[in-house]
């Protein structure tokens, strides 16, 4: 009776500490990828940069976007969010997506009448695609060749232009490879990292 009452014991708890392993394995984390209108990455280290954009209207089109930095924290991650101004918000891990909680979400350049009003409570985006993307980057030249290999004489025809936002993938030198989702078809290739500048949240 005793014998079996230790192996029993020894069973349950080894079976209570391996559901609790895969619940810790399966819990959702904040992962790199497009999250409908939210293009998101996530390093190593768990730094976060992220850039959102919608657009309604055909012909004259209205535009909400913004950026947002962050490190990645257990449960709803703070996160600065700017466009002309400085508003503080969390984002936090779904299983099928992230919830974006900004309070003064609306008040972000041309987002008052382009943001769903959840923002202030909790707006669920689900994810569209994963990606392997290291950070976010804005384009800063006029005009940015893409490269298929890290060198001036592999330029392509394709370019991004001054305020895109690409997908850091790799780095080499004075290159980084990068990715441009753009409406039709994402762009993969290597532009100079100096065409680039980083994300990094104004001052208040």
């Amino acid at each position: 009776m005793g014998r079996w009452f230790i192996r029993s014991a020894a069973l349950l708890c080894a079976a209570l500490f391996a559901a609790s392993a895969f619940a810790e394995t399966s819990a959702p984390r904040l992962r790199s990828g497009i999250y409908e209108g939210l293009m998101l990455a996530v390093d190593p280290q768990g730094g976060i940069t992220g850039y959102y954009r919608e657009e309604q209207g055909e012909g004259v089109t209205k535009t909400c976007s913004f950026f947002l930095t962050g490190k990645v924290a257990a449960g709803a991650t703070p996160v600065s969010t700017w466009s002309s101004q400085r508003f503080p918000g969390t984002l936090t891990p779904q299983s099928d997506g992230v919830e974006l909680r900004i309070e003064q979400g609306r008040e972000h350049s041309g987002c008052g009448l382009v943001l769903l009003p959840e923002i202030s409570s909790g707006l669920e985006l689900d994810l569209v695609r994963e990606t392997n993307w290291r950070e976010l980057r804005r384009i800063v030249d006029k005009r940015a060749n893409f490269h298929s290999a890290p060198s001036d004489a592999k330029k392509t025809r394709a370019f991004v232009v001054t305020g895109d936002v690409v997908g850091v993938v790799a780095e080499s030198g004075e290159w980084l490879e990068v990715e441009y989702p753009g409406k039709k078809k994402t762009t993969r290739g290597w532009v100079r990292a100096a065409a680039t500048q980083k994300l990094t949240a104004p001052a208040q």
